[in-house]
């Protein structure tokens, strides 16, 4: 299948299930299952088909991929809040819970507000604010902030990159099969850099 016809096809999903792909996609990425699909990349699509779309199609984008992952910080909070640090122990979490709590204390506001760049300790990081009963509405505020740009980050990378659709396709279609390992090779080497600065950072 040549990749101008793999990308109308995805085009095609989006264009039926795309709020709803954004929108579960950013949900589990925040979770602590976040590593079991690539939730950003999903988001980034969207923007990626939203070049050329209507502007709606756009900020409906944006808006779900946001609206995916504050749920998650909504519910890691009122599970905090509720039962305590049963599920820190119950899935053996304690390390990145310990890492949680200290940016909390330490940099609430901060933390919360770019929770996002903390992979695997975010969710902690509400789930704890929840336990600790943080004020509720500092920690609504500052999570739409962390939701929101995280997702317009993504979307805008995805929107970009769609501004060279058709380059991409036509350099595709001329170099055929040396393109696709080229390409696939690029994505792995990204994908490696991407989760040692997470690990860094952590």
């Amino acid at each position: 299948m040549e990749l101008s016809q793999l990308i109308n096809k995805i085009e095609l999903i989006y264009g039926s299930w795309g709020y709803l792909l954004v929108f579960l996609s950013s949900f589990i990425e925040t979770t602590p299952m976040g590593w079991a699909i690539p939730g950003g990349t999903i988001v980034a699509i969207g923007g990626f088909f939203s070049y050329g779309n209507n502007p709606s199609f756009l900020v409906g984008t944006l808006i779900f991929g946001a609206l995916g992952m504050l749920l998650t910080f909504l519910l890691a909070y009122y599970a905090g809040l509720k039962t305590g640090l049963y599920f820190i122990k119950k899935f053996h979490q304690e390390k990145n819970a310990k890492r949680a709590e200290l940016l909390l204390k330490h940099h609430g506001p901060t933390i919360l507000t770019t929770s996002l760049l903390a992979n695997l300790t975010r969710f902690w990081v509400a789930y704890l604010a929840g336990h600790h009963r943080y004020n509720f509405y500092k920690f609504f505020l500052f999570s739409t902030i962390a939701s929101f740009t995280w997702s317009s980050l993504l979307v805008f990378v995805g929107y970009i990159a769609g501004s060279g659709r058709h380059q991409l396709e036509r350099g595709v279609a001329n170099i055929g099969i040396l393109t696709w390992g080229i390409l696939i090779l690029t994505i792995g080497i990204i994908y490696r850099k991407f989760k040692k600065l997470d690990v860094n950072y952590k």
